[in-house]
């Protein structure tokens, strides 16, 4: 049976993982490289496929891509997320005039905050 502490709990729980998830999605198109820090854990990888092969990021390699990146119209949008106790996903893109990234996210939850712990990235050309 639902109580209403169990709502309450799971209504504070979901307003932690959209901070984390929202401080990806506006830091992001925005090129704010404290704000996507803050989303992610220190330890955090992020990995693409580039022409057939498998690249990955440490994320202090991939802040410093982001802060090189060219500022640009940018539409993000939560797709999806879920979680079970301390772990969880989350299914995001952010779209670009000419191509998007659609990302999938593992999350955990350590000292209370929820954080990006891998990123897997796909980008989709755009006709």
């Amino acid at each position: 049976m639902e109580t209403l502490a169990n709502k309450i709990g799971i209504e504070e729980e979901k307003q932690l993982i959209l901070l984390t998830l929202n401080n990806y999605l506006q830091g992001r198109p925005v090129l704010d490289i404290e704000r996507l820090r803050a989303a992610f854990h220190p330890d955090a990888y992020i990995r693409t496929i580039i022409e057939g092969k498998l690249v990955q990021w440490t994320l202090p390699q991939y802040l410093d891509l982001v802060a090189q990146a060219t500022l640009q119209e940018c539409q993000p949008e939560l797709l999806s997320y879920t979680w079970d106790g301390d772990t969880g996903s989350a299914h995001v893109q952010l779209s670009f005039a000419t191509f998007r990234f659609i990302d999938r996210f593992n999350l955990i939850k350590l000292d209370g905050k929820w954080l990006i712990m891998d990123k897997v990235s796909y980008r989709q050309e755009l006709s």
